[in-house]
């Protein structure tokens, strides 16, 4: 949804790219990807002049907030910095502008360099904020998409199907007798962006329409204007309604892919060390210190079958989230789930994280009910602490992580299931004395009589 004021969606569709018209595209992303790394550095630069300055220390010192309200002199004073030190988006766009009156404007246009700078200086933004440790350069081919700003300057598309941008003329793949396509291109059209990616070792271009408007929903996906309470695990999901439950494991059935990966990763390694035995010491260890690889023809042709499959597994995860996302929405579009750290999951659970991607589900289902009219509430594990509580006796114990069972009360139910089943009561309370969100335990009492044996039957 973005900020706009408006609903969008994407739409993405594929691009017939002729020789000469990939290596005219392939030349813009080379002179996009120099002119992204010019406006992060400069960006950098920036942001460093400021943290420099004599103010910067003295606005720091000054207290966030001032009678419970957030400080308006403090928040002045790094307004008045940032226009001081021309650390804006706005500043940066007249960077651009300047540095594009030479041959970088026979490549790209205006408002397609600005559109670089806008994401250069929000990703320097979060350097500054703390959200980052650091900032990245783009390295050769590691820019992977392009867009405009408008569909009636730079990269547009018109209503042929076809995406013009300065000279070139990309036609679309359209397939009429998907719905999905058609009621897209029903809708206006708000920008567009070009996408590259790698195809079973071939590069592909894509366009993707940002539109205004609603996506289209199949008549089987369509939501109930229920509650449902989800408990989130590194790999598994519970999910309650009123008259639905159901534990599962996020993208089970990717599991048989991975046997097929790691022997391709052994097969590349064993050829690295093969091709390179310079680098690498008697014990087996690597070589501190600079070193050049040969990549010879096998191992460059395991590389791409294994980026192949790894593309595949990336799109079939994607799929899997979607499908699960839908069939939660039919149970209800008004999700309440506890708030988690999913960066302490990849700390924790790295190797389960990689390949179920709960945070990606998570992106993916708050797009979905928001579109459809609902909302996802993220409670505090802390105030609410689902797990530890029993509705029967009203008391909080403490379990370890492996206790995958609660039992008290005589109550005997797989604990995250559980949880889910709680966090269908949360509700937000206005009163300060008990917190933000807090438990409704008559409504839990009302609940348990209908779902105590849904529940049941979830587990068996």
């Amino acid at each position: 949804m973005g900020k706009s004021t408006t609903p969008s969606f994407i739409l993405e569709l594929g691009l017939k790219v002729k020789a000469h018209e990939e290596a005219f595209l392939n030349k813009r992303f080379e002179v996009a990807r120099q002119l992204y790394n010019a406006c992060l550095s400069e960006a950098k630069r920036r942001l460093s002049n400021l943290r420099q300055s004599k103010e910067f220390q003295k606005a720091r010192k000054m207290p966030k907030t001032v009678n419970g309200k957030s400080n308006k002199e403090r928040t002045e004073a790094f307004k008045a910095l940032n226009a001081k030190f021309g650390f804006s988006e706005y500043n940066l766009h007249a960077f651009v502008t300047q540095i594009r009156n030479s041959w970088i404007s026979n490549h790209i246009d205006g408002t397609t360099a600005q559109k670089i700078a806008t994401r250069a200086f929000k990703t320097v933004q979060c350097l500054a904020f703390g959200q980052a440790k650091k900032v990245r350069f783009k390295g050769k081919n590691q820019l992977k998409s392009i867009e405009g700003k408008t569909n009636t300057t730079g990269i547009r598309f018109s209503d042929a199907g076809y995406v013009e941008w300065n000279s070139l003329k990309l036609r679309c793949i359209i397939d009429v007798n998907d719905e999905v396509i058609v009621h897209g291109l029903s809708h206006p059209v708000k920008y567009c962006r070009i996408i590259k990616r790698i195809v079973n070792g071939k590069v592909r271009f894509f366009v993707q329409l940002i539109l205004e408007g609603k996506p289209f929903i199949k008549e089987k996906n369509e939501p109930s204007d229920n509650i449902v309470g989800l408990d989130i695990g590194p790999s598994t999901i519970a999910a309650v309604s009123g008259k639905h439950a159901s534990l599962e494991r996020f993208c089970d059935e990717l599991s048989l892919k991975q046997k097929k990966i790691r022997r391709l990763q052994r097969a590349l390694e064993r050829k690295r060390r093969a091709n390179n035995p310079q680098n690498y010491n008697p014990d087996g260890t690597i070589k501190s210190g600079k070193k050049s690889w040969h990549d010879s023809k096998r191992y460059l042709r395991t590389n791409t079958k294994l980026a192949e499959i790894q593309r595949k597994l990336a799109a079939h995860r994607k799929t899997l989230h979607g499908n699960l996302a839908n069939r939660i929405l039919r149970q209800g579009k008004h999700i309440k789930t506890e708030k988690l750290s999913y960066k302490a999951f990849q700390k924790n659970y790295g190797k389960s994280v990689k390949d179920r991607a709960p945070s990606m589900f998570m992106e993916i289902l708050r797009r979905k009910a928001e579109n459809a009219g609902g909302l996802v509430n993220e409670f505090s594990t802390k105030e609410t602490k689902l797990s530890q509580y029993c509705h029967k006796c009203g008391k909080y114990t403490k379990k370890p992580l492996s206790q995958r069972v609660h039992r008290c009360c005589k109550l005997n139910l797989q604990r995250d299931l559980y949880s889910a089943f709680l966090a269908g009561s949360i509700v937000e309370d206005p009163t300060p004395s008990r917190g933000r969100e807090y438990l409704d335990t008559a409504d839990v009492s009302k609940r348990w009589r209908s779902m105590e044996t849904i529940l049941q039957r979830a587990v068996s």
